[in-house]
Protein backbone atom coordinates (compact mmCIF):
# COMPACT_ATOMS: atom_id res chain seq x y z
CA UNK A 1 0.00 0.00 0.00
CA UNK A 2 2.85 2.39 0.76
CA UNK A 3 4.20 1.67 -2.67
CA UNK A 4 0.90 2.58 -4.28
CA UNK A 5 0.69 5.86 -2.38
CA UNK A 6 4.23 6.75 -3.38
CA UNK A 7 3.48 5.88 -7.00
CA UNK A 8 0.25 7.88 -6.92
CA UNK A 9 2.02 10.88 -5.43
CA UNK A 10 4.79 10.56 -8.02
CA UNK A 11 2.29 10.48 -10.89
CA UNK A 12 0.33 13.36 -9.33
CA UNK A 13 3.51 15.38 -9.03
CA UNK A 14 4.49 14.74 -12.65
CA UNK A 15 1.01 15.38 -14.07
CA UNK A 16 -0.12 18.28 -11.95
CA UNK A 17 2.74 20.10 -10.34
CA UNK A 18 5.47 19.86 -13.01
CA UNK A 19 3.47 21.56 -15.80
CA UNK A 20 2.60 24.40 -13.44
CA UNK A 21 6.24 24.78 -12.48
CA UNK A 22 7.19 24.84 -16.15
CA UNK A 23 4.52 27.45 -16.90
CA UNK A 24 5.66 29.55 -13.98
CA UNK A 25 9.03 29.98 -15.69
CA UNK A 26 7.44 31.57 -18.73
CA UNK A 27 7.23 35.31 -18.28
CA UNK A 28 4.71 37.33 -20.17
CA UNK A 29 6.37 40.23 -21.95
CA UNK A 30 4.30 43.37 -22.30
CA UNK A 31 3.42 44.36 -25.81
CA UNK A 32 5.27 47.40 -27.02
CA UNK A 33 4.14 49.77 -29.68
CA UNK A 34 6.39 50.02 -32.68
CA UNK A 35 6.73 52.97 -34.97
CA UNK A 36 4.33 52.95 -37.89
CA UNK A 37 6.92 54.46 -40.20
CA UNK A 38 10.08 52.79 -41.39
CA UNK A 39 12.87 54.21 -39.24
CA UNK A 40 15.47 53.50 -41.90
CA UNK A 41 13.62 55.96 -44.10
CA UNK A 42 13.16 58.36 -41.21
CA UNK A 43 16.86 58.40 -40.41
CA UNK A 44 17.94 58.76 -44.03
CA UNK A 45 18.90 62.05 -45.62
CA UNK A 46 15.75 61.98 -47.75
CA UNK A 47 12.98 63.93 -45.95
CA UNK A 48 9.40 62.64 -45.85
CA UNK A 49 7.98 66.07 -46.69
CA UNK A 50 9.45 68.41 -49.28
CA UNK A 51 11.34 71.27 -47.58
CA UNK A 52 11.22 73.25 -50.83
CA UNK A 53 7.45 72.78 -51.02
CA UNK A 54 7.07 73.88 -47.41
CA UNK A 55 9.18 77.01 -47.85
CA UNK A 56 7.36 77.99 -51.06
CA UNK A 57 3.98 77.51 -49.41
CA UNK A 58 5.11 79.61 -46.48
CA UNK A 59 6.36 82.31 -48.85
CA UNK A 60 2.98 82.48 -50.60
CA UNK A 61 0.96 82.58 -47.37
CA UNK A 62 2.63 82.63 -43.95
CA UNK A 63 1.41 79.58 -42.05
CA UNK A 64 0.66 77.47 -45.12
CA UNK A 65 4.05 75.74 -44.81
CA UNK A 66 3.30 74.87 -41.18
CA UNK A 67 -0.12 73.56 -42.20
CA UNK A 68 1.56 71.40 -44.87
CA UNK A 69 3.84 69.99 -42.14
CA UNK A 70 0.76 69.12 -40.06
CA UNK A 71 1.52 71.71 -37.38
CA UNK A 72 -2.01 73.13 -37.34
CA UNK A 73 -1.82 75.28 -34.19
CA UNK A 74 1.53 76.71 -35.19
CA UNK A 75 0.12 77.55 -38.63
CA UNK A 76 -2.76 79.50 -37.13
CA UNK A 77 -0.43 81.28 -34.70
CA UNK A 78 2.02 82.20 -37.47
CA UNK A 79 -0.77 83.45 -39.71
CA UNK A 80 -2.18 85.56 -36.87
CA UNK A 81 1.18 87.08 -35.93
CA UNK A 82 2.07 87.93 -39.53
CA UNK A 83 -1.39 89.34 -40.24
CA UNK A 84 -1.23 91.47 -37.08
CA UNK A 85 2.20 92.85 -37.97
CA UNK A 86 1.19 93.56 -41.57
CA UNK A 87 -2.07 95.18 -40.45
CA UNK A 88 -0.32 97.35 -37.88
CA UNK A 89 2.23 98.45 -40.47
CA UNK A 90 -0.58 99.29 -42.90
CA UNK A 91 -2.40 101.24 -40.16
CA UNK A 92 0.66 103.43 -39.45
CA UNK A 93 1.24 103.87 -43.18
CA UNK A 94 -2.32 105.13 -43.64
CA UNK A 95 -2.00 107.54 -40.70
CA UNK A 96 1.34 108.79 -42.00
CA UNK A 97 -0.11 109.25 -45.52
CA UNK A 98 -3.07 111.20 -44.08
CA UNK A 99 -0.74 113.47 -42.13
CA UNK A 100 1.31 113.99 -45.30
CA UNK A 101 -1.83 114.96 -47.24
CA UNK A 102 -2.74 117.42 -44.49
CA UNK A 103 0.63 119.11 -44.96
CA UNK A 104 1.99 118.17 -41.53
CA UNK A 105 3.97 114.93 -41.99
CA UNK A 106 4.45 113.07 -38.72
CA UNK A 107 7.90 111.49 -38.60
CA UNK A 108 6.99 109.28 -35.62
CA UNK A 109 4.22 107.57 -37.63
CA UNK A 110 6.65 106.87 -40.45
CA UNK A 111 9.18 105.47 -37.98
CA UNK A 112 6.56 103.21 -36.40
CA UNK A 113 5.49 102.00 -39.84
CA UNK A 114 9.10 101.21 -40.71
CA UNK A 115 9.62 99.40 -37.39
CA UNK A 116 6.57 97.20 -38.00
CA UNK A 117 7.76 96.57 -41.56
CA UNK A 118 11.02 95.23 -40.10
CA UNK A 119 9.13 93.10 -37.59
CA UNK A 120 6.94 91.72 -40.35
CA UNK A 121 9.95 90.97 -42.58
CA UNK A 122 11.75 89.18 -39.76
CA UNK A 123 8.64 87.20 -38.86
CA UNK A 124 8.11 86.31 -42.53
CA UNK A 125 11.67 84.97 -42.89
CA UNK A 126 11.48 83.05 -39.60
CA UNK A 127 8.20 81.51 -40.71
CA UNK A 128 9.78 80.25 -43.92
CA UNK A 129 12.83 78.90 -42.05
CA UNK A 130 10.56 77.14 -39.55
CA UNK A 131 8.54 75.53 -42.36
CA UNK A 132 11.76 74.31 -43.98
CA UNK A 133 13.12 72.76 -40.77
CA UNK A 134 9.76 71.21 -39.84
CA UNK A 135 9.48 69.62 -43.30
CA UNK A 136 13.00 68.24 -43.11
CA UNK A 137 12.42 66.78 -39.64
CA UNK A 138 8.83 65.64 -40.29
CA UNK A 139 8.01 62.55 -38.16
CA UNK A 140 11.61 62.32 -36.95
CA UNK A 141 10.50 62.12 -33.32
CA UNK A 142 8.62 58.90 -34.12
CA UNK A 143 11.92 57.27 -35.06
CA UNK A 144 12.92 57.44 -31.43
CA UNK A 145 10.67 54.78 -29.93
CA UNK A 146 10.95 55.14 -26.17
CA UNK A 147 8.98 52.49 -24.32
CA UNK A 148 8.88 50.51 -21.11
CA UNK A 149 9.94 46.94 -21.79
CA UNK A 150 10.40 44.06 -19.36
CA UNK A 151 13.65 42.14 -19.69
CA UNK A 152 13.93 38.66 -18.14
CA UNK A 153 16.96 38.15 -15.98
CA UNK A 154 17.29 41.84 -15.15
CA UNK A 155 16.56 43.61 -11.91
CA UNK A 156 12.97 44.24 -11.05
CA UNK A 157 11.62 47.74 -11.40
CA UNK A 158 11.06 50.22 -14.19
CA UNK A 159 13.45 50.46 -17.09
CA UNK A 160 13.46 52.75 -20.08
CA UNK A 161 14.80 51.48 -23.38
CA UNK A 162 15.53 53.26 -26.63
CA UNK A 163 14.95 51.05 -29.68
CA UNK A 164 16.06 51.73 -33.24
CA UNK A 165 14.38 49.65 -35.95
CA UNK A 166 16.40 49.33 -39.14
Amino acid sequence: MGNRVASFLGVLFVLVLMPRAALAQQEKMPETHTAVLDTARLLSDEPLKSPRGAILRSAVLPGWGQWYNEKRWKALLVLGVNATLAGTSWHYHQRWADSNDAGTPDKSLRDRRNTYNWYFGLSYLLTMADAYVDAYLFKFDEAMDISLVGNPGQQEGWQVALHFHF
